[in-house]
């Protein structure tokens, strides 16, 4: 008993010491839209805790992780320019503008609807869940009334418009990942397009030089994730967990590189080097 609780108390001990020097409170928001490969339900699960008041994902996406700890300052890179302009937009956007937009009528698609084509981009990605990109018209589950909450509506359009004020300070850049205007030490969130899995995107795995991202990865300053899936080999990964897809009856094994500065995660402590 007595090893058992000083063994509890060193892993305390390194917990502690692990945190970081300045304790930011959390504020944590919904999607502000779904995307294909998405972190945001796994961010609180899986991955530590940032260490640094910067948050950095320069695959953005629909920045799962940055999400979950809105109120840090956020550094989005995303070479997609259609993403890269719902960002802009949501950064900007007034809830009175998200509230004004409309639902889609039966028959109608988003280019019915008379909205800027940021905000046809944001609705699209609400017609069909974890998509990689923006539908034109609803999917067959939002058709048919599965999961109404779920896509655009009502409910999706009160907590957009709930949560757009917290972003106002994020800053987004239409750049690919070693083009990003941000060097300093920070949290580093890198979810690149996976090596195998990465083909669904309009800018997906066949344009990536993962071998110059690895390099890459290595040289950032700080705390860094870097998320892959099992079978990646451009780093050596960690098992990380067997998540959920967004597709049915479908899982996924999710591998981690972890470097640098690293805190308590929600399963204990996490503490990894580079390798």
């Amino acid at each position: 008993m007595r090893d058992a609780a000083t063994s509890a108390e060193q892993a305390a001990s390194r917990c502690r010491r692990q945190r970081p020097t300045s304790v930011i409170p959390q504020a944590s928001l919904r999607p502000f839209f779904g995307f294909y490969g998405g972190k945001w339900r796994d961010a609180h699960k899986h991955y530590p805790t940032p260490a640094h008041d910067t948050i950095i994902e320069p695959f953005a996406g629909s920045a799962g992780y940055a999400v979950r700890y809105a109120n840090r300052k956020v550094v989005l890179g995303e070479i997609d320019p259609v993403i890269y302009e719902v960002w802009q937009y949501l950064i900007k956007v007034k809830a009175k503008e998200i509230l004004a937009i409309p639902n889609l009528e039966l028959g109608q698609t988003i280019n019915d609807l008379a909205i800027s084509e940021p905000a046809r981009h944001l609705v699209g990605f609400w017609l069909n869940r974890g998509a990689s990109r923006p539908r034109t018209g609803p999917s067959a589950w939002m058709r048919d009334g599965v999961r109404p909450g779920s896509f655009w509506g009502e409910r999706v359009r009160q907590t957009i418009a709930s949560q757009v004020d917290s972003i106002r300070h994020w800053k987004v850049y239409n750049v690919s990942y070693e083009a990003l205007p941000f060097s300093a030490k920070a949290t580093w969130f890198i979810d690149p397009p996976y090596q195998r899995q990465g083909q669904h995107y309009h800018f997906g795995a066949s344009g990536i030089d993962y071998a110059h991202l690895a390099k890459w990865c290595r040289s950032r300053p700080g705390q860094v994730m870097v998320c892959e899936n099992e079978g990646a080999d451009w780093l050596p990964f960690d098992r990380l967990a067997d998540v959920k897809t967004t597709r049915a009856n479908s899982r996924s094994v999710e591998v981690v590189w972890l470097s640098g500065d690293q805190t308590q995660g929600p399963n204990g402590c996490t503490s990894t080097g580079a390798r």
